[in-house]
């Protein structure tokens, strides 16, 4: 019995691994955004043309000449599927953020949570919420 169980363990581990894979291999590739959203507040315009690039396990992104880079880490088991961001380098360095994602018909939509502690559930950023929404197309 307790073979089976560690079969299914191991089993279960690989599948979500598999799935974790085509994930990352649907969000890699350059996004442009089209929405940002801070705590209620429509800061698209601000934010126009940012390109979010994602290769792999790896992000970079560049905002009004300030670069951040770091890692990735998805779950798409879950739903929402959930996305882990850790700056390596610029102003988010060290920090990590915990967030929900979405891709769907070309877009990708991520709901950031900016205290690094509560994830967010919904893909919505309300007024002092602590949290950022935004939408990329794919470029």
């Amino acid at each position: 019995m307790k073979t089976l169980a560690l079969l299914a363990l191991v089993l279960g581990t690989g599948l979500a691994t598999a799935e974790d894979k085509a994930e990352m291999k649907a969000l890699t590739g350059t996004w442009v955004m089209e929405k940002f959203e801070m705590e209620g507040s429509d800061l698209s315009e601000s934010f126009k043309g940012t390109e979010l690039v994602i290769d792999g396990e790896k992000y970079a992104v560049e905002v009004n000449k300030m670069k951040d880079a770091g890692t990735l880490k998805v779950d798409g088991s879950k739903t929402p599927k959930t996305m882990d961001i850790t700056g390596t380098e610029g102003p988010n360095k060290g920090k990590t953020f915990l967030c929900i994602y979405e891709v769907k018909d070309g877009k990708l939509t991520i709901c950031y949570s900016l205290d690094e502690k509560v994830r967010p559930t919904k893909f919505e950023s309300p007024k002092d919420s602590k949290t950022l929404l935004a939408v990329y197309k794919k470029k």
